[in-house]
């Protein structure tokens, strides 16, 4: 059947979307110069922005991102007079762009479409390749971009980094789409990072285990410029261009025409009589019903392998977490306790984004398993998850201070030791000989710090000491009228005054020697600590992440991930539920209009249902 004759059928049964691709459809095959629309397919990441930059004439580039920003689409155009590009905002209006790097992706997001014009003529100029969003990308409306152009495209440029894999998620979104159907082309970016043996036996698995039938594969690296593979790729395919426009228009022409059939057939089947019709508008009822009881179990099912993937992730988060706090602490650092709020927040991060990527499979395969519900699946690509996250995660440890919470006592007790011990020294040698001893004492203290353990023998010395000075001091009402008596408080405050010198002595010589080490506080309190924390410090801090990871860290991470789940359940339920609801009001809408026709001009309607049986016979012989 001429198509012509495809627009007159669809035209008369009121089907507009189908009347307007048929005439596209007709415009590109009469057009001997029409455009070939290819676009580069991929998980994000996988190079296809670096690969365009590299092909541009253009010193200026476009901007490569290191995180999903925009569902706007890139086409590029090449063989242009000169290097620009157009803006085609959302209102429809038009801004023009003379310098590539003006082109910032957070300032186009809300854009249709961005054509950057490019002079290079290594590429045939009727290809047009377009930069599409990663399919990786959390956000709904960069896969929605994906589910409506993808249709529109004549053939499909698969990009993968040769450091990555060919993933489920994208094989299974080419064949969801039916893009299989198409030449598909696998493009292997960043080859210059593996040997050329390796380049090999990467593409021979990739032949051998791939499910898609490739026509063809190319490995290239856009950062030496080993491009010319990709260009003979695309010459290659603007000589195969009317083999492929007639492949490729052949089968959207046998999609519209059963989608023509379809509608016929219930057209025809409620309009035997007034009685049917008004049956079948009550059974459009019934039939929502129960397409809600099966989409009801078609969340079930997403809920349950959603659900097992949370569960999955809880655990791998618990361990993961657990191992890195534990390295942390077991280690020496001058924080702990920001080196654990940054593991901790970089970890959830890791396994909320591999929970997501998880969710795009389920949903993947959702679309792939056979559908009796009698709606469009893919209406379930639009599931928001840029929604998800898990803020909210508390840390209430203070892993700095554990175990060392007597380490100013225990400094202290030292320095008193070393202090008691350089004045027994000059006390014991006061007299005629007090110079010499002084500066013997003096030495006293400086080996008492350097040593430390000189200081501890002499602690039974100080003891001693200690308590002379003591009774001596305790003793002074009873020993006031008494000339012996009063020596010996002579001897006690001089005995007190020495032991401040020599206290402040260590100090000074503490704080030296701590300074010479590299630390930022004295060479007692350094020495300490690194005792009390191999000791106490370490045992402690795992105690104290293991009740941490029990008490506050989990108990929050499975709470904010069970809402994620729960959220995404309801997105699912929600957008399957609309979609049933639009379905439903079609058919009803259409029902409607045959049942006034019906019951006004009974001749019309019976003149109505012959041509359509005729359109149906015509149809089926195309």
């Amino acid at each position: 059947m001429e198509i012509d004759r495809l627009i007159e059928i669809s035209q008369d049964l009121g089907l507009l979307n189908e009347s307007a691709q048929l005439r596209l459809i007709r415009e590109r095959t009469l057009n001997n110069d029409c455009e070939l629309i290819l676009p580069l397919v991929g998980e994000f990441s996988a190079g296809k922005t670096t690969l365009i930059n590299a092909l541009l004439d253009s010193e200026e580039k476009l901007e490569t991102a290191t995180e999903p920003t925009t569902a706007t689409l890139f086409e590029i155009h090449f063989g242009a007079d000169r290097c620009h590009a157009q803006i085609i905002q959302d209102d429809g209006e038009t801004v023009a762009v003379e310098h590539f790097t003006d082109i910032k992706n957070r300032e186009v997001k809300d854009s249709l479409v961005v054509n950057v014009f490019d002079t290079s003529r290594k590429i045939p100029s009727s290809i047009i390749l377009v930069d599409t969003p990663g399919l990786s990308s959390p956000v709904a409306q960069h896969r929605q971009v994906l589910v409506d152009f993808l249709p529109k495209a004549d053939a499909i440029l698969l990009v993968m980094d040769i450091n990555a894999q060919l993933t489920r998620s994208l094989t299974d979104f080419i064949t969801t789409m039916e893009l299989a159907k198409r030449p598909v082309f696998l493009v292997i970016t960043k080859c210059d990072t593996k040997s050329e043996q390796d380049v090999q036996a990467t593409v021979n698995n990739l032949s051998k285990e791939c499910k898609l039938p490739l026509k063809q594969i190319v490995c290239i690296s856009s950062k030496d410029g080993n491009m010319q593979r990709l260009y003979d790729l695309l010459a290659s395919i603007q000589q195969e261009k009317s083999s492929i426009l007639s492949q490729v228009n052949g089968q959207r022409i046998k999609n519209i025409t059963n989608a023509m059939i379809s509608h016929i057939d219930e057209m025809l089947a409620a309009s035997i009589s007034d009685k049917e019709l008004k049956q079948a508008i009550q059974e459009k009822e019934i039939e929502l019903r129960r397409i809600n009881n099966k989409i009801d179990r078609l969340v079930n099912q997403s809920q349950m392998a959603i659900e097992d993937e949370m569960t999955r992730i809880n655990r791998q988060f618990e361990d993961t977490a657990f191992t890195r706090l534990d390295s942390i602490v077991s280690a020496k650092s001058t924080n702990y306790d920001a080196e654990a709020v940054l593991a901790i927040n970089n970890l959830a991060s890791i396994n909320l984004n591999e929970f997501k990527s998880s969710i795009n499979s389920i949903i993947m395969d959702q679309c792939m398993r056979k559908n009796d519900t009698g709606i469009d699946l893919q209406s379930i690509q639009g599931v928001d998850l840029s929604q998800l996250n898990v803020d909210g995660l508390s840390y209430n440890l203070d892993l700095n201070t554990i175990g060392h919470e007597y380490d100013s006592h225990i400094a202290l007790g030292v320095k008193v030791v070393g202090t008691v011990a350089a004045v027994a020294a000059v006390v014991a040698t006061a007299g005629a000989a007090a110079p010499a001893a002084a500066a013997a004492g003096t030495a006293e203290v400086g080996t008492a710090v350097a040593a430390g353990a000189e200081a501890a023998v002499s602690a039974g010395e100080m003891a001693l000491g200690a308590a002379s000075a003591i009774d001596t001091v305790t003793d002074i009402g009873s020993m006031v009228s008494n000339a012996r008596h009063t020596s010996r408080v002579e001897s006690a405050i001089r005995y007190a005054s020495e032991a401040g010198k020599q206290y402040d002595n260590i100090n000074q010589i503490n704080q030296a020697v701590g300074q010479q080490t590299g630390q930022n506080k004295g060479f007692i309190e350094g020495m300490v600590g690194f005792v009390t924390d191999k000791t106490w410090g370490k045992p402690q801090r795992r105690r104290a992440i293991h009740n941490y990871l029990d008490e506050t860290l989990m108990p929050q991470f499975k709470n904010a991930m069970n809402m994620n789940c729960n959220q995404v359940i309801n997105m699912i339920k929600e957008l399957l539920m609309n979609a049933a609801q639009v379905t439903i009001a079609e058919k009803k809408l259409a029902l409607e209009e045959l049942v006034k026709q019906h019951e006004t001009q009974k001749e019309t309607f019976a003149q109505r249902l012959n041509t359509l049986r005729d359109y149906k016979n015509e149809l089926l012989t195309q």
